[in-house]
């Protein structure tokens, strides 16, 4: 079993990271949420790991994290019926950790909904399934953040590195258009990619 590694980030894209360590290159797949909190490569990194085997030819996957948090978070979403390690990453990459929180706390379903991967039944599971397991992250998590401000000028290159990030993670043209279309209208002007990412995964 593998907790963490440390080691040299070699590599560093939106839904895998390489990480050297000891000289062995580790492939690991993060969220979103992760790669925010990630130096640029050629620095030392700490990720913690959940070790996942999976399928009849026991394949094994490193799933990487930022913070123990995190990691928790992902350990008790994928519990959930239907919530597999696919989908919960993509849940971890479509809303902070602090808005999970909350909309599993106070049972907003609509909140779920607009995440990326998850329908209705699946929004009503994660409520009546985590909101005693999510009890314990409300004081240090759970708010809601502040919706970005309206556009006051556009980031074409954020705009356009969202848009080949969304492509990357599996999402047809026609689909990230009009999800990226729909995000230029709400963010901010300063808006990380990260963000464009997230809201597209929210909108699409």
């Amino acid at each position: 079993m593998i907790d963490h590694i440390r080691g040299i980030l070699t590599d560093k894209e939106l839904a895998h990271v390489t990480i050297e360590a000891s000289g062995v290159g580790y492939a690991v797949t993060i969220p979103i949420s992760t790669y925010e909190k990630l130096p640029e490569p050629g620095k030392e990194v700490k990720v913690l790991i959940h070790y996942n085997v999976s399928g009849h030819d026991n394949s094994v996957t490193l799933y990487g994290f930022s913070s123990a948090t995190e990691r928790e978070i992902f350990r008790h979403l994928i519990t959930v019926n239907s919530i597999g390690p696919s989908v919960a990453m993509g849940i971890l990459s479509g809303v902070s950790v602090d808005n999970l929180v909350a909309y599993v706390n106070t049972g907003n379903v609509a909140g779920l909904k607009k995440i990326s991967g998850v329908g209705p039944k699946t929004a009503e599971r994660m409520v009546l399934e985590l909101k005693d397991k999510f009890k314990v992250y409300a004081t240090s998590a759970g708010q809601l953040q502040p919706s970005p401000s309206k556009k006051s000028g556009k980031a074409p290159k954020h705009r356009d590195e969202a848009f080949a990030a969304m492509i990357s993670l599996g999402y047809n043209d026609k689909q990230v258009v009009k999800a990226i279309a729909r995000v230029e209208q709400e963010i901010g002007a300063d808006a990380p990619v990260e963000e464009w990412i997230r809201m597209a995964l929210q909108v699409i």
